[in-house]
């Protein structure tokens, strides 16, 4: 048997909507004037600072809480607009998004489902490859190494016979000087 709600909606009397949007418009007020004052002043408008100047422009001295400003859609639109360490803030936070690898599908399809021991294989596995292409690695380096030193060795050797040739070929015309004379 379904159960059927037989209460209706209840619609709220006028006075309460009324009280609600006139502390919605007194948040946003006591807002604006705590950030001029702030900005006035040249300080940093951080939310402690907004919170605490709003008492000066508050009729009951009261002011607003911190949570206040940012539950009003309009209020934490100036605070956050005004704010240069809510923004620095913001940067950071995206900046750290960006830093975050992504992981595609592929690989979380791949992954799913292994247990704990076959990860666990998988990251032995994985050491040992580590371990193997390191060794590969300072194999290159030094076959590198040796064909970078053999290389200078030819080149040297190349460039002493090069100088000897050149010599010889400036010794050739003086001698046939000579046999001439």
């Amino acid at each position: 048997m379904v159960k059927t709600s037989t209460t209706q909606k209840r619609i709220l009397p006028e006075a309460f909507s009324q009280h609600r949007r006139a502390a919605f418009d007194r948040s946003v007020r006591l807002t604006q004037k705590a950030i001029a004052q702030l900005q006035a002043q040249g300080q940093t408008v951080t939310l402690s600072a907004l919170s605490e100047a709003t008492r000066a422009f508050d009729e009951n001295g009261k002011g607003l809480e911190p949570n206040t400003i940012l539950r009003n859609p309009k209020a934490a639109d100036l605070f956050r607009q005004q704010s240069p360490a809510y923004r620095q803030r913001q940067e950071r936070v995206r900046k750290a998004k960006r830093k975050r690898p992504q992981i595609d599908s592929d690989v979380r399809a791949t992954y799913r489902g292994l247990r704990p021991a076959e990860f666990i294989a998988m990251i032995e596995d994985l050491k040992t490859q580590i371990v193997a292409l390191k060794a590969q690695q300072e194999r290159l380096q030094v076959e590198r190494d040796e064909a970078y030193r053999l290389r200078d060795q030819a080149v040297q050797q190349n460039t002493r016979q090069m100088a000897m040739l050149t010599k010889s070929m400036t010794q050739v015309p003086s001698r046939d000087k000579n046999h001439e004379s």
